[in-house]
């Protein structure tokens, strides 16, 4: 069920109750006509017919007022204060129609219109009259009770629900007990038994005074009024007595008893209850105005230690979390001033470092102390430390009548870290109390794990922003190595790269150097991520310039270190390896720059490494490197194997410490020599794999393998084109 359809059966269930209580009292009214037309008594079987109709009419009245003021979840003072506006109406409209054509025949009781005897209405006003009083006056009593049953099940327990639902009950049991009482007539023995229980009751529930305790000082005093007025109101509306002719209704619950005894008896039941619990807490407001001002204060702290909480989660605005830590024992009442030391950003120290103050400016603070010396004693003691008279003390620059009397000063420690402190004053000397020092040390734990979520917060954004810039840069570099490996008629031709972090420093490339030349390249730069990235990226654009440019591998690479030479830094070098396939004349030219060996395996079984000298890129900036590079030109034959790598693959080491290495990588490549270079490219990878028994690498990775199967007749006598590229 909807919320609206809700809404809407409530409302259609208070319209139902309310015109069954307007036809229970225009009932009940008609009962007191056929009386005044009559001008005897009813019978018995009429009268109590009469009574079960004006009973589950006021019944339904009660339910009414109470689904009415359930609704309303208001303070102590407004809830006395409407009571008192509501009641106010109420004896007004009675008061008003009791004055209004008084009957002032001889024999008719002082004007009140009841036949003595008899207790029948002597005039068709004074039924009009007695409905209206007794109306008033029992919505009155109602509207009391309702009140006071929500003061007094504040804070509510089983037991204080069950002596409220007792005194409820009992009142309505004595008050039955008198439903064949005649007007004016005195109680009988068991009818002031029941009294007596309920007073005893009255009593007992007269000091559930919970809500007391949480009013503040103004609040206790505007009760207080609103109390005495709702007792006095009490005393001159339900409380005049039967023979009065004076308050605010004169002789009404005399009209109450003509109309229903029982209703007069839980009328005056309520009145002597209303001005029992008054009375009671009267004297407990009186006596609790001294300590409003502790329930303040722990209110203060109670409050701030929510801010606090809150803050924990929400730590995303350092200068405000500083401020609130800072203003958190002043605004508990634990302090008249109070500032936040953390560390210095620039020193990494605690000294003279202040990132937020309450009631004191930094420069005040300063004149008053140095910070660095209480700081240094925070060192040897973890639960802080107390002055108890500023001026008396030599580390403090505090005089007689300065706004600093005492101080307290305690560390913020988180996971065993000093992370900060905060100093709390007083301005008065002995000024901090037990609680005070430790409210404030609840507030400095409180602070201490805001602060440290702070600074993982702040981490973890970091974090996450380098994660994203890593994760744009290897898409960045994945772009920068070829998508796949060109196919060449007569050759094949396979590579693969895996950086060992989110980027690397390896790079291989291919190059068309021209209808018959192809060029292909494999280097690592030293060491591994982002800087070794930026490097690779630069060696990329080089490759793809100065490689056509170069008519040998050694010109390359000579070129090539020229060109790095102005950028690399002197701890930085790469290592290269680069090769010439030359499909007219079939042959591979390589030279090596510091490079691991390229493996080499003919289709006879041969293999070996082909370690021809050089240094690496960066190493010499002279002529020393160009001297150093020597090439190694091969003539090729159908199945010859070349697989090139970074030291990645022959220096990865498994579990127990042995490197891959060479021989094994031979072997591996002699094994699967009669497939094409996928198949021996995959061949590799899974016997790596296998060895390291895992999927990751300690090292970038990087792997080129080529393989030659010769040109076919067509190809050598020139009918086609030698060399074209896939799409």
């Amino acid at each position: 069920m909807s919320v609206t359809k809700r809404i809407m059966s409530v409302r259609g269930s208070l319209i139902l109750y309310g015109v069954f209580v307007v036809a229970a009292w225009l009932a009940s009214m008609g009962y007191h006509f056929q009386q005044w037309s009559a001008q005897e008594p009813a019978s018995t079987t009429v009268y109590l017919l009469y009574a079960a109709v004006t009973t589950a009419g006021f019944t339904g009245w009660w339910y009414l007022i109470r689904q009415i003021q359930g609704f309303k979840e208001t303070s102590p003072a407004r809830k006395l204060w409407t009571l008192l506006i509501e009641g106010g109406v109420l004896m007004v409209i009675a008061g008003t129609v009791t004055r209004f054509g008084r009957i002032s025949a001889p024999g008719l009781d002082l004007g009140i219109g009841f036949d003595l005897d008899t207790g029948v209405a002597l005039t068709f006003p004074t039924i009009v009259k007695m409905g209206i009083v007794s109306l008033a006056l029992v919505t009155f009593s109602f509207l009391l009770l309702q009140r006071l049953r929500s003061l007094i099940l504040v804070k509510r327990s089983r037991s204080s629900e069950r002596n409220w639902k007792l005194l409820l009950g009992l009142m309505i049991i004595s008050s039955a007990t008198t439903l064949f009482m005649q007007p004016g007539a005195e109680q009988n023995e068991w009818q002031n038994v029941a009294l007596v229980i309920v007073a005893v009751l009255m009593v007992v529930n007269a000091f559930r005074l919970s809500w007391i305790v949480f009013l503040n000082f103004k609040e206790k005093l505007a009760t207080l009024g609103l109390i005495l007025l709702l007792g006095l109101f009490i005393l001159f509306s339900l409380g005049t007595g039967f023979e009065a002719n004076f308050g605010m209704v004169p002789r009404g619950l005399e009209f109450l008893e003509n109309y229903f005894m029982p209703l007069a008896t839980f009328a005056q039941q309520t009145a002597v209850f209303g001005m029992i619990y008054c009375l009671t807490s009267f004297l407990s407001l009186l006596f609790h105005l001294p300590t409003s001002g502790d329930f303040e204060q722990r209110a203060g702290e109670r409050a701030t230690m929510h801010t606090l909480a809150a803050l924990v989660g929400q730590v995303f605005d350092a200068d405000r979390l500083f401020a609130t830590i800072a203003a958190s024992p002043v605004e508990a009442g634990s302090a008249d001033a109070s500032w936040l030391v953390m560390p210095d950003p620039d020193t990494g120290t605690l000294r003279q470092h202040i990132v937020a103050a309450h009631n004191l400016s930094p420069d005040q603070i300063e004149q008053f102390m140095d910070c660095s010396e209480l700081v240094d004693i925070l060192s040897e003691d973890t639960d802080g430390f107390l002055i108890r008279e500023a001026a008396a003390d030599h580390r403090l620059n505090v005089h007689t009548g300065d706004r600093l009397g005492s101080l307290f000063v305690v560390p913020l420690v988180a996971r065993d870290e000093r992370i900060g402190a905060l100093f709390a004053t007083k301005s008065v000397v002995n000024g901090f109390e037990r609680d005070d020092i430790e409210t404030i040390s609840i507030f400095a734990a409180q602070a201490s794990v805001a602060i440290d979520n702070a600074r993982l917060f702040e981490q973890q954004v970091e974090k996450e922003r380098l994660s994203r810039e890593l994760s744009i840069a290897r898409e960045v570099q994945r772009k920068l190595l070829p998508q796949q490996a060109p196919t060449l008629r007569g050759t094949s031709m396979a590579a693969s790269s895996v950086p060992a972090q989110e980027v690397g420093g390896d790079y291989y490339d291919f190059v068309q150097l021209g209808d018959e030349r192809y060029g292909v390249i494999i280097a690592d730069v030293s060491g591994k991520g982002t800087s070794a990235a930026f490097y690779m990226a630069e060696m990329q654009g080089i490759f793809q310039s100065v490689s056509r440019l170069a008519s040998s591998p050694s010109e390359f690479l000579h070129h090539a270190n020229l060109a790095l030479a102005q950028s690399l830094d002197r701890n930085v070098f790469i290592s290269a390896i680069y090769g010439i396939l030359d499909l007219k004349k079939e042959t591979f030219t390589i030279a090596r720059a510091g490079h691991c060996p390229a493996a080499a395996v003919r289709l006879g079984g041969e293999s070996r490494l082909i370690r021809t000298p050089g240094l690496g890129l960066g190493l010499d900036r002279g002529d020393l490197f160009r001297k150093s590079l020597v090439e190694e030109h091969i003539d090729l034959a159908p199945g010859d194997v070349f697989v090139l790598y970074t030291d990645g693959v022959v220096e990865s080491r498994d579990s127990s410490g042995e490197e891959y290495g060479y021989d094994r990588l031979l072997e591996i490549v002699d094994e699967y020599r009669h497939d094409d270079a996928e198949g021996i490219h995959a061949a590799i990878l899974r016997d790596l794999r296998r060895f390291l028994s895992a999927e990751d690498y300690d090292d970038d990775m990087t792997l080129v393998v080529l393989k030659w199967h010769g040109l076919p007749l067509e190809i050598l006598t020139g009918s086609e084109d030698v060399l074209t590229e896939s799409t």
